[in-house]
């Protein structure tokens, strides 16, 4: 790399230390119109511009980086998750599930790949997914969440249930775990357990609206 190049990028990692993260990209600009095939570079604009919101921007550099370096697990994981904060989902599912092929993906992709599969409406394929996070990961609390969102939304109450009171056993204030677990046992015609979690989660956060509906249905019904 050049002095210009080295002294773009120490600018840019001083800019993103002080939180100008415009400037940071600006530096970051510059170094790759001097060095457009540095992957470095390239992964640092992706990075700096996913922080900023600007997820097409960062997609893109994601996909000059897999120009360059085909099939990195790594950089696919990264466009996966903007491709899915960016709402493209059938195009993070195709991302996730291509790092999966590869047999080098971290566990969280299957997280990642629930949700992309969760609002393309395709349930029985987020179940699938965070099965197979939970069979590596089976603490991981936020996978236990997610399936149990998905089971309900499927119609498998009796199992979402359970998955809901799995995570409640490690985190027994999860206020939004608390109300999804009382709307799937209303759904279970289990009315005094559904108006035990409202009350539950009233209890950790009294602001909560929509706990706050549902228990006072419960009591008036």
């Amino acid at each position: 790399m050049t002095e210009l190049v080295h002294k773009c990028i120490d600018i840019a990692f001083h800019k993103m230390l002080e939180g100008d993260m415009n400037e940071a990209a600006a530096y970051f600009e510059k170094a790759e119109s001097e060095n457009p095939e540095n992957i470095h570079i390239l992964l640092e604009l992706s990075n700096v511009y996913y922080i900023l919101g600007e997820l097409a921007k960062s997609i893109s550099y994601c996909e000059k980086v897999l120009k360059i370096k085909p099939d990195s697990p790594y950089v696919m994981y990264r466009m996966g998750v903007a491709l899915y904060r960016a709402t493209r989902f059938a195009e993070a599912v195709k991302t996730f599930n291509s790092i999966i092929k590869t047999g080098k993906h971290l566990p969280m992709t299957y997280l990642w790949l629930g949700l992309a599969y969760y609002h393309l409406g395709q349930e029985e394929n987020s179940i699938a997914s965070y099965r197979k996070l939970i069979d590596s990961c089976p603490e991981t609390l936020m996978a236990n969440y997610y399936m149990g969102i998905a089971l309900k939304a499927a119609g498998q109450y009796d199992e979402a249930i359970y998955f809901f009171n799995k995570l409640l056993e490690k985190s027994d204030d999860h206020v939004s775990a608390l109300y999804h677990l009382g709307r799937t046992y209303m759904k279970n015609f289990k009315y005094e357990k559904a108006k035990e979690c409202f009350r539950k989660a009233l209890e950790t956060d009294p602001e909560n609206k929509n706990a706050q509906e549902m228990y006072n249905f419960l009591v008036n019904a």
